[in-house]
């Protein structure tokens, strides 16, 4: 009898994430149906969805995974704030790659790692609209903060399963360039879902970093002949200023409305519960192949 079986099965459960996202292209080129938007549909349901259900089968009795669903807190004001820390995300994760970019002494097309075209967007709007931005999101997010970031919570307590979490969403974008944005990114969206209790607004935040980060690639790809690229930095920091400004007058309200729950204490010492959620075989094969793929190119 494994003695923490939850944290090796999310070790395990990573590793298949990983694996499926590898062969994602092999298997987008077989099941291919003539549209760039769906095989990334195909390969995102794929990955998330099987390690889901992985998780759910194998965990039972008192340790069984419960995903946070309620609908309750969906209100306005709330859903604005979500709003707001999706443009937020997005221009913070854009930034974030761009200066990687920089400092790797890498073109710029490299913030669209996808190499998704102007053309194909305004083509397809609709099934990007649904197969880049929203199905993504919400099986990424049943997954990271439903499942990973439930079970990480029972070991290391709320700080370290946020940061454990947004880690591994970070890691399994397979990229140096673009793994500070998403390390941000995923800081926010396991934050949101713990002070919701819910993984919805987590959903409507990467929704809409996803759909401004398409439109980013879109005016990009778009204007780039006409110098584009000179003005995108000042008026994204102008923007996300703006916005952030927003999001802590939010914060604010729901802070003096006592929305916001102080931070569950682990019930191990952080040192033991992180190497028990690290050092577990499954987990230690996902960071071999992640170093594999991302540092020596092996993969």
């Amino acid at each position: 009898m494994i003695k923490h079986k939850s944290a090796f099965l999310s070790g395990i459960s990573i590793y298949i994430c990983f694996c499926i996202l590898i062969a994602s292209n092999s298997l987008s080129r077989i099941f291919k149906v003539g549209s760039f938007a769906l095989d990334i549909l195909f390969s995102e349901i794929l990955a998330f969805l099987i390690p889901t259900i992985f998780m759910i089968l194998f965990i039972r009795g008192n340790n069984k995974i419960k995903i946070p669903v309620s609908t309750k807190q969906l209100k306005p004001k709330n859903i604005r704030f979500t709003i707001y820390l999706g443009v937020i995300t997005c221009l913070i994760s854009f930034l974030l790659n761009l200066f990687s970019l920089h400092i790797g002494n890498q073109d710029v097309s490299g913030v669209n790692p996808l190499g998704i075209s102007a053309r194909d967007i305004q083509s397809n709007f609709v099934l990007y609209l649904i197969g880049f931005v929203i199905i993504p999101a919400f099986m990424k997010e049943i997954y990271f903060r439903g499942v990973l970031f439930t079970v990480f919570s029972r070991y290391a307590g709320t700080k370290i399963a946020i940061i454990l979490s947004a880690l591994v969403f970070a890691m399994l974008d397979l990229s140096f360039y673009t793994f500070a944005g998403a390390f941000v990114l995923g800081l926010v969206l396991a934050w949101l879902t713990y002070i919701f209790k819910s993984i919805w607004y987590s959903v409507i935040t990467y929704s809409v970093n996803n759909l401004c980060y398409l439109f980013m690639i879109w005016i990009t790809d778009t204007y780039s002949a006409f110098g584009i690229w000179k003005y995108i930095i000042p008026v994204s920091l102008f923007i996300l200023l703006l916005f952030t400004y927003m999001a802590l007058v939010s914060t604010e309200k729901l802070l003096l409305s006592g929305r916001i729950p102080h931070f569950k204490a682990p019930t191990r010492p952080p040192k033991q519960a992180v190497c028990i959620l690290t050092l577990n075989l499954g987990a230690i094969i996902f960071i071999i192949s992640f170093l594999a793929k991302t540092v020596f190119k092996v993969i």
